[in-house]
């Protein structure tokens, strides 16, 4: 028996590939799922046509969502519950200067992700002992565990579309328009190293599997009312339907031991708060950076030895179009990522940085209200209308050269103190010119992005911000203290695979999840004789 610790989309990837090759596989999760209550209003959305709903039916979603001055959302919230994010157990945890969170949902973080996938290349994995190439078929293999849209478009080129017949959305009219004056353009772009395309998300755009396809009510943003986004718990119900699959929820895991051939798996029950243990042949731990770092340091006797992760530097910038488009308020539409600008600069670094551009979405307008402050009230509305016709929001990522780090280290406890996680952000001097360079280039590009992006409103997050994050038992062909190989074994283990993002010896700016997955099908692939 073959243990797979996790639910999120590194565990159901590398699930998958186990059982293709053969394995019996038990998959161990603490589980945690959407409250009954919020459930059933879900279920009663999903009942009527989504132009059917009103205000009070839709309050439930909007819950908990807000615009702060300090950096959009301050913490995204799926059908107004913050479930992914609780802990059953308690687990002390510190973050001075982090953002970031474990989650110990069913499905992980891709509970609340952006649903946005695109590969890695080469250029941009520094550091790593494998290549683009090497996750090639993975790539394709995870794509199609998943709805996946995009186009045959000028990102092909550089970053392919693994995937024969990818669904297609419907762009909004304002991203329509970007696109088309970028196309305009496009040869001078891609001389400067610009490219650009529709973006691709995993995302449901037919009518497929009972489900109706994007209905483009305008809601992606709280959570996909008919749950067409992909989350890795739908995986995890096919997964189910093979007879070598076991899937056990209500279990954390704290801890691991090789003896022999074997691994003990060591944790608590949830409910009683029982001890749990059983043995397997091997064990893939996918629990995700934080909570992967904690059940290493803790196997590994490391307390008070910090290790450091790798992370993606993540801002908002608003662009501001030289044109209005009428009617965005009432256009029907998906609020996701909407056009991908992948941007290689040398004044900004060696690899790509990686924009996603987004169109009206209801928190628009009150983002203009908090920017203007007592001003608000002295814009006309047919001013405001014009405003939101024009504005654009970029949500970027620089490589993980550019950006800060995050400093993990693990406290001993005591029979009354259980062992803490300290976090702690740890600066990168590259980070700040880099965003200086990436704005500078932005303002150039403005005729021929027919847009200006508005730099005193640039907001930055605090690193583990955007939830990309990684490396902090990075991959090595000859691996030291603290390192993996390969097949994300770490020094000194025989049977144990790590197998999410803490493998990563550098994290290219461009979108996590899908290379997450392909790496997680890789060493599950591989790690089977």
């Amino acid at each position: 028996m073959i243990c797979v610790i996790g639910s999120g989309p590194a565990g159901v990837a590398c699930a998958s590939a186990l059982l293709e090759k053969g394995a019996q596989v038990t998959m161990l999760d603490a589980g945690l799922e959407l409250e009954p209550s919020r459930q059933r209003q879900l279920s009663n959305l999903q009942s009527v046509a989504f132009t059917s709903w009103d205000e009070a039916s839709l309050r439930f979603l909007r819950e908990g969502v807000e615009v702060s001055s300090g950096g959009g959302i301050p913490l995204k919230l799926v059908y107004g519950s913050d479930f992914p994010y609780r802990d059953p157990i308690g687990q002390p945890i510190t973050a001075e200067g982090v953002h970031g969170k474990p989650s110990f949902a069913r499905g992980g973080l891709s509970n609340v992700w952006g649903a946005s996938v695109l590969p890695y290349r080469t250029k941009d994995m520094s550091g790593w002992p494998i290549t683009a190439e090497d996750l090639a078929p993975h790539y394709r293999a995870v794509l199609q565990m998943m709805p996946f849209s995009g186009r045959h478009d000028r990102l092909e080129e550089q970053f392919p579309l693994y995937h024969d017949q990818p669904g297609v959305l419907a762009g909004s009219s304002q991203a329509a328009g970007f696109l088309h004056d970028l196309e305009i353009n496009e040869p001078a772009l891609t001389a400067r190293g610009m490219r650009f395309g529709a973006a691709r998300l995993a995302l449901q755009a037919e009518v497929a599997g009972g489900k109706p396809g994007c209905v483009y009510c305008g809601k992606c943003i709280y959570g996909c009312p008919y749950e067409l986004i992909y989350n890795s718990s739908h995986s995890l119900e096919q997964l189910r339907t093979n007879r070598a699959f076991t899937y056990r929820a209500g279990v954390v895991v704290e801890q691991l031991r090789e003896f022999a051939s074997q691994v003990e798996v060591r944790g608590r029950v949830l409910g009683d708060n029982g001890a749990f243990q059983v043995r397997s042949d091997k064990a893939f731990l996918a629990c995700g950076v934080f909570s992967t770092a904690r059940v290493m340091l803790t196997s590994l006797d490391a307390f008070d030895h910090p290790i450091h992760a790798a992370d993606n530097c993540y801002f908002l910038l608003p662009l501001l179009r030289y044109r209005s488009q009428a009617g965005v308020p009432e256009e029907p539409l998906y609020t996701l990522a909407q056009v991908f600008v992948e941007l290689v600069d040398p004044a900004i670094g060696e690899q790509a940085s990686h924009l996603q551009v987004y169109t009206y979405n209801e928190l628009f307008g009150k983002e203009i209200q908090r920017f203007l402050g007592p001003f608000d009230r002295l814009l006309p509305g047919a001013a405001r209308r014009s405003l939101l016709g024009r504005l654009l929001l970029i949500q970027g990522y620089l490589h993980s050269d550019l950006s800060a780090r995050i400093r993990i280290t693990l406290r001993r406890g005591t029979q009354d103190h259980p062992a803490a996680l300290e976090l702690a952000g740890v600066g990168n001097p590259r980070m700040r010119p880099a965003l200086s360079a990436l704005r500078r280039r932005l303002w150039a590009e403005r005729s021929s992005m027919k847009a200006f992006p508005i730099s005193p409103a640039m907001r930055v997050g605090e690193p583990g911000r955007g939830f990309h994050t990684g490396g902090t038992f990075p991959m090595r062909l000859n691996p030291a203290a603290f390192e993996v190989d390969v097949l994300g074994r770490p020094n000194g283990f025989s049977n144990v695979h790590l197998v999410d993002a803490s493998v990563f010896p550098s994290l290219p700016a461009t979108t996590i999840t899908l290379s997450v997955m392909a790496n997680a099908h890789r060493i599950g692939t591989a790690a089977i004789a």
